[in-house]
């Protein structure tokens, strides 16, 4: 295995899409019928927040983002400095609370006295460990499967009760 990617998921067709629809359909109907409007400094600022809010809405539905990366060597995941498989000590299955509802994450549990340069929120960052790998419908169930088994070749999970 040279590299192997795992992308989050989103759903894409939810609230904040037909928000942006409406947003779009009644401004054109507006702009169609009464062309004048394209004048009012309103007009023009509300616009621009709707094709502002469809620029955020692509970035985070269109564009793919990197959950992990794992190569034989190391597992990266998302913005972290990667973490060598030889410094991982175990891993285990667990539940925190995020958005006031508990989440199945895999935490890896690294070696004592590496030399890790750990960033801001894998220093603070509540319940969540340093090496949390999301389990809780921010990937496809194939890659969160596909996660979990590349994970327990290399180390012991230890599983929910």
């Amino acid at each position: 295995m040279t590299e192997e990617k795992i992308y989050y998921h989103f759903d894409w067709l939810n609230g904040w899409f037909a928000f942006n629809t409406a947003l779009t359909v009644v401004f054109s109907f507006f702009l169609i019928k009464c062309p004048c409007l394209i004048c009012w400094p309103q007009m023009i600022i509300l616009i621009g927040v709707t094709l502002f809010s469809w620029a955020v809405w692509a970035y985070k539905y269109i564009k793919k983002h990197t959950m992990a990366v794992v190569t034989d060597e190391f597992i990266k995941i998302d913005h972290n400095n990667p973490l060598k498989w030889k410094d991982v000590k175990s891993a285990e299955e667990k539940m925190v609370r995020c958005c006031l509802k508990w989440r199945k994450v895999l935490v890896l549990h690294p070696k004592e006295n590496i030399d890790y340069k750990y960033n801001f929120l894998q220093k603070h960052n509540c319940g969540f460990e340093a090496f949390s790998i999301p389990l809780y419908g921010l990937l496809t169930p194939e890659d969160e499967q596909k996660i979990t088994d590349i994970v327990a070749k290399r180390v012991k999970i230890k599983k929910l009760k």
